[in-house]
């Protein structure tokens, strides 16, 4: 039984942080369907928005912008 779906290499988890060319992507939260997320310009920078969008659609947007990841969450926080 084979299936046609692409997965991404590492899958999106609380405590991400992701780097674009632009700025930054963190992701805060994360529930069945949606992913709730900040995306700041520069690290440490406060009083950033909290977005809430599907969890395929950023993926979608963090390939085609070839975002890297700079942090993997702690051990106990995923």
């Amino acid at each position: 039984m084979s299936t046609n779906r692409k997965t991404s290499t590492r899958p999106l988890a609380k405590g991400q942080l992701w780097r674009t060319e632009k700025a930054y992507v963190q992701i805060v939260e994360m529930g069945k369907r949606l992913i709730h997320y900040k995306m700041p310009r520069e690290l440490g920078q406060r009083a950033v928005k909290t977005h809430t969008v599907g969890i395929e659609t950023l993926a979608s947007y963090l390939k085609t912008n070839r975002a890297t990841l700079v942090e993997e969450p702690a051990a106990g926080e995923a």
